[in-house]
C-alpha cells in the first residue's frame, strides 16, 4: 500500500504518536465519521464514534462540503468538524484523516522494467504529460503494481501514479488546526477501506463506495486497488428523486428511503420504484468497469462490497446480486476492534458506514 504524503509532509505515524488513541475521520461529501480507536493490552477497542451529516444538501444542489472539483468547503467543514468533536468529546487529539479520491489524480503507465531509481526519474518525467497542474503544486506518490511481458517480450512494469494537489492538502492541514486537532497523517480514501475491509490474500474483488453526493468504484487485487471511478451518484441523488416521484420534501423523502428502502410493497411500491433508476446507473457502470478489468486482465472478480452511508438501504444487497451477478460479500470493517455491547443489533450497519474511518484509525496500530 502507499502511505500518502506521511514522509513529505508529516513525521512517521507511529514514532510521532505518544497517545495509545487515534482518531480516523473519515469526511465525504454529506457528512464527516468519526471513530477513536484505543489500545487496550494486546486488542485495539472501539472507544466512541460519531457521525454528523448536512442536510442542507437535500434542499440546495450547492451545498456539499466537499465537491468533485477538488474544492472543499473550509467553513463547513470546519463548523462540522466542530459540533462533531464537541459531542463525541474524544480523548485524544490526534488523527489520521482520508482525502476523497474524486481530490486526487489518478494515473497507470507501462513502461519497460528500469533500477527502481531510474524508474522514478522516468516516472517524474511521465507524469507531467498526465496531471493538469505544474509539479511544484502536486504531491505525487507512485507504486509498482504489475510485472509483465509486452507482445515483444519486453519486461515491462505497471505503475498507479498517484497526485494530490498542495492546495487540497494544506486546506486540510489549515481546517483541523482550526479546531484543535493534530493532523498527523493523511491518506487517498481507498486505501483506508482495503485496509479495513480486505486482506492482500482475498480474491478478487469490487468495492462499492456509496456515499451522500458520489460513489467511488475500485478493483481490489493483493491489497491493491486496480481500477477506480467516481459515479456523480450516491445517497443524495436516490432521496431527490424520490422527493420528486412522491411530491414530497426531501427531508420526509430521505426518511421514507431509510425505513423503507428498496422493500416497499403494497402502497409503498412506489417508493422503491422511484429509487431503482440512479441505483441503476451506479451498478452499470460497476458492470462496465469489472467487465473491462476481466477482459484486459483475463482475470475474474468473484464478490463485490458494499460500503458508506448508501449501502445500508434496505434490501439492497438482493438488488445487487441481481444486477450484477456477483454475491456481495459479508466483510466487517469492525473486525479489528473490540466492541461496545450496544453496537452489536448495529454491527453491520456500522460497519458499512464507518469503513473508511476505521481503516484511517487502524493505519496507526498496524
Amino acid at each position: 500500500m502507499i502511505d500518502f504524503w506521511i514522509k513529505s509532509f508529516f513525521s512517521d505515524v507511529k514514532n510521532s504518536l505518544s497517545s495509545a488513541r487515534v482518531l480516523g475521520i473519515d469526511i465525504g461529501t454529506t457528512s464527516i465519521k468519526l471513530v477513536e480507536v484505543g489500545k487496550r493490552g494486546d486488542s485495539l477497542a472501539l472507544e466512541n464514534y460519531g457521525l454528523l451529516e448536512t442536510k442542507d444538501y437535500l434542499s440546495r444542489g450547492n451545498a456539499a462540503i466537499q465537491t468533485s472539483a477538488l474544492k472543499i468547503s473550509e467553513r463547513d467543514i470546519s463548523q462540522l468538524l466542530s459540533k462533531l468533536l464537541k459531542e463525541v468529546n474524544p480523548k485524544t487529539k490526534n488523527a489520521i484523516v482520508s482525502i476523497p479520491v474524486y481530490n486526487a489524480f489518478f494515473v497507470t503507465i507501462d513502461m519497460p522494467t528500469l533500477p527502481p531509481n531510474e524508474a522514478a526519474a522516468a516516472l517524474k518525467f511521465q507524469v507531467k504529460q498526465y496531471v493538469p497542474l505544474p509539479m511544484d503544486q502536486v504531491n505525487i506518490e507512485w507504486l509498482k503494481m504489475d510485472s509483465f511481458q509486452n507482445e515483444r517480450g519486453q519486461d515491462m512494469s505497471r505503475y498507479l501514479i498517484v497526485a494530490v494537489p498542495l492546495t487540497v492538502i494544506n486546506t486540510t492541514k489549515k481546517i483541523f488546526e482550526s479546531v484543535g486537532i493534530t493532523l498527523r497523517a493523511l491518506e487517498v480514501e481507498h486505501q483506508s477501506l482495503i485496509r479495513s475491509l480486505l486482506s492482500p490474500t482475498d480474491p478478487i474483488v469490487q468495492v462499492v463506495d456509496i456515499g451522500g453526493e458520489s460513489t467511488g468504484i475500485y478493483i481490489i487485487e493483493g491489497g491493491i486497488s486496480k481500477r477506480s471511478t467516481q459515479v456523480d451518484s450516491g445517497g443524495s441523488s436516490l432521496t431527490k428523486s424520490l422527493a420528486r416521484s412522491l411530491s414530497i420534501s426531501p427531508l420526509r423523502a430521505e426518511e421514507l428511503k431509510k425505513h423503507k428502502g428498496l422493500l416497499g410493497s403494497g402502497g409503498e411500491y412506489e417508493i422503491s420504484q422511484a429509487l431503482y433508476p440512479f441505483l441503476d446507473v451506479i451498478f452499470n457502470e460497476c458492470v462496465r468497469v469489472r467487465n473491462e478489468f476481466e477482459r484486459t486482465s483475463k482475470k475474474k472478480v468473484s464478490e463485490i462490497v458494499l460500503v458508506g452511508g448508501g449501502a445500508n438501504l434496505a434490501g439492497i444487497d438482493q438488488y445487487v446480486k441481481d444486477a450484477t451477478g456477483l454475491l456481495v460479500k459479508t466483510t466487517d470493517s469492525l473486525r479489528h476492534f473490540v466492541l461496545p455491547a450496544e453496537i452489536e443489533p448495529i454491527r453491520k450497519q456500522v460497519g458499512r458506514t464507518f469503513a473508511s474511518a476505521s481503516g484511517l484509525a487502524l493505519r496507526f496500530f498496524v
